[in-house]
């Protein structure tokens, strides 16, 4: 059930999903949407499964991280506070409980500060995150950024959006990038990445991983609010 095209009378109780990603350079051969892309796709499926209320995508993110490299970004404090309200707003359309699906890495330390704020606050909404980078893809890929695993998902979900001929054939990173350099000083060409060589196979088999591992915070989030 999409929010937006629901009336007011149509509301009842339930599970709300909402995507949370970026606007932020992924290299010279995936889109700038490409978070906000992968985490609505994730939502939608599971939402359509689950039969949960689907929340429109936040699509900008905190990516102060990038630099000077393109960039459309909210203060870190700003986007804790955005993300608060619309939790703590979301109360009034019958929510009880809310899984915010984060695409963007540089998110997830500012979500979970969200999150504390209402389920520390008020009795509802209670709210789980669902970070998709947890999935261990990413680290044995040794992808942080514009890597194999989100240019394989990519070619999965949007296979026309990757330019193939723009693929860099050769990265270099700074273990250090995301902590102490930006992507502009720590990688290549704005990837951070240990290489970039996707396949729709990878992409499938990442995107199946991420629904099941925000399905399973659906089944803790109902097993607490019984419904």
């Amino acid at each position: 059930m999409n929010v937006l095209e629901l009336t007011k009378d149509d509301l009842s109780p339930n599970l709300g999903i909402i995507p949370v990603g970026s606007l932020e350079q992924h290299g010279p051969h995936l889109p700038l949407g490409t978070d906000s892309i992968i985490a609505e796709a994730v939502a939608q499926r599971v939402a359509q499964v689950e039969g949960l209320l689907l929340f429109p995508t936040v699509y900008y993110g905190c990516s102060i991280e990038h630099g000077s490299l393109p960039h459309v970004s909210l203060d870190d404090v700003n986007f804790i506070n955005m993300i608060s309200d619309i939790l703590e707003s979301a109360v009034r359309l019958n929510v009880k409980g809310i899984i915010l699906v984060n695409g963007h890495g540089g998110n997830t330390q500012l979500l979970k500060v969200a999150v504390r704020r209402i389920n520390f606050r008020q009795s509802q909404p209670l709210v789980m995150l669902a970070d998709l980078r947890e999935i261990d893809l990413f680290s044995r890929y040794q992808d942080l950024h514009a890597g194999n695993v989100e240019s394989s998902l990519l070619m999965f979900l949007r296979p026309e959006l990757v330019r193939q001929d723009r693929i860099p054939t050769k990265t270099v990173f700074s273990p250090l990038t995301f902590t102490l350099f930006t992507s502009e000083k720590g990688g290549s060409d704005g990837v951070v990445a240990d290489k970039v060589e996707p396949s729709r196979e990878l992409g499938e088999r990442v995107f199946n991983e991420m629904v099941e591992l925000v399905t399973r915070k659906v089944n803790e989030l109902r097993s607490v609010l019984k419904f």
